[in-house]
């Protein structure tokens, strides 16, 4: 990292998923090695901050021994999905299974690309995109379609996508539906080919946008003839039964959470933790816990009136101009004054005790308005 004699060191973690154990451990490992604070990736690993050259051998020592020294973050072995159908509704065909297959074909067919960072492979169960397969080099999306009066499970297969390393990216463009069990030869179909006939040296999208699509589909398509079906075909990874669409209320954009009752929740938490950290004699983190606090109470407010802002100043300005110069709170002068003696005080006891107990009122008025407006909203209704 950019930080004098420190390393950030990347964990692979398969789909992102770890057992409460493998975690507990890997908690215990960054306290000894690294800083407090493990940062989750992208690509559903994880970062381990601030490690010093010498604990490196240490770390990984530590992370083998509990499977987690695994190489190829961020490669084309590393492949990104969303649970899909194991717990979604809106997955069409299974994203979690195939991804372990396609990790495989790449261990044991293509281990060079364990460490080739220009290919990424990402697979969403549906093309809501949670995976981001609109944004790799080879993208998949669950899919299917019909033969005869039989369904089966299908994977659309997506090419030329990614970021540019500019600020900016590339939306890949569709090439063709396979059967979702022919999904490993659509990857050795495309690393042989480009073995082949990319040039020295060239990146996947060049090459990609070189061939230009019409030549992938053709490339592709004896794996889309429907006349070769065998009965596993039918049936999707991880699956013993016959393939069938369920489509329901899903996990991703398409769920409604109460987000002001979120917002309050937060804030709640802030003032307890304010409260905890004050006790504690912490008075740095009191008085930034407090700030929390009347900034999530505050955008639970606006939230609830539909005014939508994604700044803390931004909040702080809108509270004011809805809330204080309206008359429906007062302070004394602006909320923002209120607020912002955060920048004007020493983190001493006193005005860490005076600036939580301002916040714990503003929070106590600002659940009773919400009360009120809840229990005003159920007159009118009845």
């Amino acid at each position: 990292q950019k930080q004098k004699d420190f390393y950030g060191v990347f964990v692979k973690v398969q789909l992102g998923n770890l057992t409460t154990e493998t975690a507990r451990k890997l908690a215990k490992i960054a306290e000894e090695y690294a800083a407090d604070d493990i940062r989750i990736t992208i690509q559903q690993g994880f970062l381990l901050k601030y490690v010093s050259k010498n604990a490196l051998p240490a770390l990984y020592k530590s992370l083998n021994a509990i499977g987690l020294a695994e190489p190829g973050h961020d490669s084309t072995a590393d492949i990104t999905a969303c649970p899909g159908t194991d717990t979604c509704n809106l997955g069409i065909s299974n994203s979690t299974e195939i991804s372990k297959v396609l990790e495989k074909v790449i261990t044991e067919e293509y281990p060079d690309l364990i460490y080739n960072h220009d290919i990424k492979i990402k697979i969403s169960g549906c093309m809501n995109a949670c995976g981001q397969h609109s944004l790799a080099q080879i993208g998949f999306h669950g899919s299917s379609f019909k033969v005869g009066n039989a369904v089966v499970p299908a994977l659309q297969v997506l090419l030329g996508g990614g970021t540019l390393g500019n600020g900016e990216g590339r939306i890949s463009d569709k090439v063709i539906k396979v059967a979702s069990k022919r999904g490993p030869d659509v990857l050795r179909t495309l690393f042989n080919d480009f073995e082949k006939n990319s040039f020295e040296g060239e990146y996947f999208n060049s090459y990609y946008d070189r061939k230009e699509t019409n030549y992938f589909y053709q490339l592709l398509k004896p794996l889309a003839d429907n006349s070769t079906l065998k009965a596993d075909d039918f049936l999707d990874w991880g699956q013993t039964e016959k393939f069938k669409t369920e489509i329901g209320v899903g996990e991703c954009a398409g769920v409604v959470i109460d987000l002001v009752a979120t917002l309050f929740s937060d804030a709640e938490e802030k003032s307890e933790l304010a409260a905890e950290t004050l006790e504690n004699g912490q008075f740095g983190d009191s008085i930034y816990f407090s700030y929390a606090a009347f900034i999530n109470a505050a955008k639970a407010l606006l939230t609830q009136k539909q005014i939508h802002c994604n700044t803390q100043h931004g909040i702080i300005n809108d509270f004011d101009k809805h809330f204080v110069e309206t008359g429906l709170f007062s302070f004394g002068g602006s909320f923002r004054d209120l607020v912002l003696r955060i920048n004007q005080n020493e983190p001493t006891k006193v005005f860490a005790e005076t600036y939580f107990n301002s916040a714990n009122y503003f929070l106590f008025k600002v659940k009773k308005y919400r009360s009120d407006q809840l229990n005003l909203s159920e007159v009118i209704l009845n």
